[in-house]
């Protein structure tokens, strides 16, 4: 089965902004909060306002991650439901997944336990965590206990705890896990059900979990739902050319007309829409799915102010109670839908899907996965060293903090900043270039073995 080239596009993005936020997040924070945000002269500036500030989202992009991933990990899968091969297929994936997942998160957890081990990292990491993390050059065999601990609370996906990591950003691998097993319980669950159900049940089911407040859940459902449209939209268009062929064979036979060009035949043949039924259908087209596509990129943008912002704050009329005003809820939840009906309207859409098919974002779309696992590693061991070496050329003063500098000279911080961020996240992509090679590809065959293994 081919692969659904816009997805793997629409992910390369997702992941390149993360990297390019994880840049900042820990240091930088002006441009992930909204521009009405206090005080006013550290704020107001371009970056915090839509549609730029899709830039600076990494949080949307975990729950674009999630809606593409239920989207990609079913939609072959229910392409071959009326497959003799359709268990064992199943079978095959959910065994497969686990390794896809862990296998190459064993590895960077490894190398950046190894990394701090021999104290090469220059980052501030949290106290709280750093209590419970071994010190560098003492203790080897408790920095591999440490790593075994994390993977198994990584891998508990009934009642992970995420006790936090050199590699912060693998918070989402047991989110990733639980949300592709619920996709696979659903997809042989309702495998029995016609197609029309399930299109009515999934959201039903989606929409439960979203009152609930989780929202990874509902992304993975939503994708599932997505997928399944897709699928029941392409058997319904194979089936009707099919019919049309053997109607337009009939008809060639006794049909004078069948000499004139095809656009002629169809505009004279008596099966064509009416004026008002095809207007109507030119109508939603163009404003209903375009319309969708601009309110999900600016659920998109929302801020991370702890609270709705001035131009958001009439979401909370629709807030379920269930959230409890839990910014940490409701804010990925309402993010939650503006991936989904992003990633609807980019699949209704094949202009937006587009430049989602050019090279370079393809690329992205093939070491997004690398990319995401590897990129803070990088910044943690050179990102402060660089930018501080950059700051104290161009000023002759030492960094100090972000705000110091910032007000010490606003220049020399902005150049800093940049010329590190192009710096390193080249270095990043070459990383998650390699990485892709010579570990995520060799997993994903590692999996595909064990499977076979089993199987056999």
């Amino acid at each position: 089965m081919g692969r659904t080239k816009w997805l793997d596009g629409l992910r390369g993005i997702a992941a390149a902004i993360v990297a390019f936020d994880h840049l900042f997040m820990s240091d930088v924070w002006h441009p992930f909060v909204s521009f009405w945000t206090d005080p006013p002269e550290g704020n107001r500036h371009l970056v915090q306002l839509p549609p730029i500030r899709i830039l600076f989202s990494a949080h949307g992009m975990v729950t674009l991650f999630m809606v593409i991933s239920g989207y990609a990990i079913s939609i072959n899968l229910l392409k071959d439901k009326n497959s003799p091969q359709f268990l064992p297929r199943v079978s095959s994936a959910i065994v497969r997944r686990v390794f896809r997942i862990y296998l190459p998160v064993l590895v960077t957890a490894s190398l950046a336990q190894l990394l701090f081990f021999f104290d090469l990292f220059h980052w501030k990491f949290d106290e709280v965590f750093l209590a419970d993390l071994p010190q560098p050059w003492t203790a080897p065999w408790a920095h591999i206990n440490y790593i075994f601990n994390f993977m198994a609370d990584s891998m508990n996906i009934i009642a992970f705890q995420y006790r936090g990591s050199l590699n912060g950003q693998l918070w989402t691998m047991p989110i990733e896990f639980r949300g592709s097993n619920v996709v696979y319980l659903l997809i042989i669950g309702l495998s029995a059900w016609r197609t029309r159900s399930r299109l009515y049940m999934l959201p039903i089911i989606a929409a439960f979990f979203l009152w609930y407040g989780n929202w990874d859940i509902f992304g993975f459902i939503w994708g599932l739902w997505l997928a399944e449209r897709a699928t029941a939209a392409s058997l319904a268009s194979s089936e009707n050319l099919n019919a049309e062929f053997a109607m337009a064979e009939y008809e060639d036979r006794a049909n004078p007309l069948s000499i004139l060009p095809p656009s002629i035949g169809l505009c004279l043949g008596k099966h064509r829409y009416s004026g008002l039924k095809l207007r109507k259908c030119i109508t939603l087209s163009r404003i209903g799915i375009p319309l969708t596509f601009v309110m999900g990129y600016y659920l998109l943008c929302l801020g991370y102010d702890g609270h709705l912002p001035p131009g958001y704050q009439f979401l909370s009329v629709f807030q379920p109670a269930r959230w409890k005003d839990e910014w940490d809820i409701y804010n990925m939840c309402w993010k939650s839908i503006g991936s989904a009906m992003l990633v609807y309207a980019i699949g209704e859409l094949p202009y937006l899907q587009r430049p989602l098919d050019t090279r370079l974002v393809q690329y992205l779309g093939k070491i997004s996965f690398a990319l995401y696992l590897l990129h803070e590693t990088v910044y943690q061991l050179w990102r402060n060293p660089l930018r501080n070496i950059v700051y104290l050329l161009l000023s002759g003063k030492e960094y100090g903090s972000s705000g110091e500098a910032w007000v010490a000279d606003p220049f020399s911080f902005h150049v800093a900043w940049w010329t590190t961020g192009v710096l390193l996240g080249a270095v990043a992509v070459c990383a998650a270039h390699y990485y892709t090679i010579y570990v995520d590809n060799p997993c994903v065959a590692f999996a595909k073995r064990v499977d076979r293994w089993f199987s056999s």
